[in-house]
């Protein structure tokens, strides 16, 4: 690559303000969109009846990652028009009358009552983190093309993007995922601070040597990079890694106080830090010296990532269990006897329907207080107060759309507690199967691997391809070309059972 088509594309994702929120929620809400058809037409229709049907396979990439991937290019500007064509179909198989009924009462016997049984499958978890996940690797590359509007890349300081959002919600999937670990070692009573600790450390090798490859090969092969993003040798991989590994450090005080309690006393202590110390200044206009100060962007917005980790945390202890336990708003299980013993009403006891709705007026309503009222405006640079309510609230009310289209098409999981006679199966796993669509699963399945490849493609177009004197046609051609091999990697990687990670 020349020098000066380095700049010239460095430039391109440089000094950007982004776009309005609104925007980025209309864009988005194609994803709810996308599942919500495909949810109709596998109730109402044979059509998704064979997964290996090529047309089937064929139709669901069009839903799942296509539409997505129009509705932040081509159609960015149009959003209503997609969703109105997406829809449209439906009417006329909507009022299809169903034989079969996919609301099952599963009989649970509280003698045998596992933990990987209290942990069952979550059917919109599933599609939230696999649409997440795919609206990822679209940006990483369409950012590098014209046929992606600028409001949705990156801001250089102050302001709100797509790709902005998608960091801090992948940083809040891994946190929502985390919880699943302690909830079961709660329920078995087998918790320990030291082996988790041990185990983070060790899970965090692997990303942490990804960071360290991509910082080589950035600097090797003279990939254009944005130093004001993370810094000049911190990337993602970084944050990454160590966001999990700071969280069990810290496990003790996170659980006296709670996650979201945790999260919002580190949102105070760093805005303390940025507003009455002079960070903001630091961060934003201070010369590159020392370690610290080349990579102070990277650096300083883990206790951002941190918050939106444990908020994420704090929601998976909310809607990742059987059924609710005690204060489940706020904290984590305790052992299985507390569980079944503490299952009545408590002030904090929410169902996750509630919960995600109480979350997401919540946020919302602080994050407009703030930006209203507040001296800053929003900062992933810094992952400022405002950035953290911004991505928590936007992730819990994408769950709660899920959610709802999941118990509008599919109804809510049946199951009955008894003390006898249920055999030991684990609950709801047959809504892996039907109420998710492979394509879905498949990136789900190898979630991590799937954002390498697309990491590796993004470098591969840009070294081989001018992406910035492209036009639309051709930008999208490749685009999709990208979105199919993605998808077919993950479909065989799943099919065939290989995870990776």
């Amino acid at each position: 690559m020349s020098a000066s088509l380095k700049e010239r594309k460095e430039h391109f994702v440089t000094g950007l303000t982004g776009g309005s929120t609104i925007d980025i929620y209309g864009v988005t809400s194609v994803s709810i969109v996308s599942y919500l058809v495909w949810s109709i037409l596998k109730r109402k229709t044979s059509v998704f009846s064979d997964s290996n049907d090529v047309q089937a396979i064929v139709l669901e990439f069009f839903i799942n990652w296509v539409l997505l991937l129009l509705s932040v290019t081509c159609y960015c500007d149009n959003v209503g028009t997609l969703i109105t064509a997406s829809i449209a179909p439906l009417f006329l198989v909507v009022f299809k009358r169903t034989k079969d009924s996919n609301e099952k009462e599963i009989k649970i016997n509280v003698n045998t009552l596992s933990s990987k049984q209290f942990t069952p499958f979550i059917t919109y978890v599933t599609v939230y983190r696999a649409q997440m996940m795919i609206i990822t690797c679209i940006c990483i590359l369409s950012v590098d093309f014209h046929v992606f509007p600028r409001r949705f890349a990156k801001v250089e300081t102050w302001g709100t993007s797509l790709m902005d959002l998608g960091v801090g919600s992948f940083v809040f999937s891994m946190g929502l995922v985390s919880a699943k670990q302690t909830i079961k070692q709660r329920f078995d009573s087998n918790y320990s601070y030291v082996n988790n600790l041990i185990n983070s450390i060790r899970n965090s090798i692997p990303i942490l040597i990804l960071g360290v490859i991509r910082l080589t090969s950035v600097k090797v092969l003279d990939y254009q990079e944005h130093i004001t993003e993370y810094g000049k040798h911190w990337n993602f991989f970084f944050t990454l890694s160590f966001l999990p590994l700071v969280a069990n450090t810290f496990a003790p005080i996170i659980d006296i106080l709670s996650p979201i309690v945790t999260g919002f006393l580190i949102l105070l202590v760093y805005e303390t830090v940025l507003t009455r110390f002079g960070f903001v200044e630091y961060i934003l206009n201070s010369q590159r010296e020392g370690l610290v100060g080349m990579n102070k962007e990277g650096l300083f917005s883990l206790a951002g990532y941190l918050a939106i980790y444990l908020n994420g945390m704090s929601l998976g202890y909310t809607i990742l269990p059987l059924f609710p336990t005690r204060n489940n708003l706020l904290r984590v299980n305790g052992s299985k006897d507390e569980c079944l013993r503490n299952r009545s009403g408590q002030v904090f006891t929410v169902s996750p329907i509630k919960g995600l709705f109480i979350l997401a007026t919540l946020f919302h309503a602080l994050y407009y207080i703030l930006d209203t009222c507040y001296i800053y405006g929003v900062s992933r640079r810094m992952a400022n107060s405002l950035y953290v309510i911004w991505v928590s609230a936007y992730n819990y009310t994408f769950l709660f759309g899920y959610k709802l289209v999941e118990n509008l098409v599919w109804g809510e999981p049946q199951y009955a507690l008894t003390n006898s006679g249920a055999k030991s199966t684990v609950i709801n796993d047959y809504r892996d199967k039907d109420c998710v669509p492979v394509g879905l699963r498949a990136v789900n399945y190898n979630g991590l691997t799937i954002f390498i490849l697309a990491n590796v493609l993004t470098g591969l177009v840009n070294l081989t391809f001018n992406t910035i004197d492209m036009s639309d046609t051709i930008a999208v051609i490749i685009l999709v070309a990208y979105c199919a091999v993605l998808s077919t990697v993950a479909f065989l990687l799943y099919t065939r059972r290989i995870h990776v990670r």
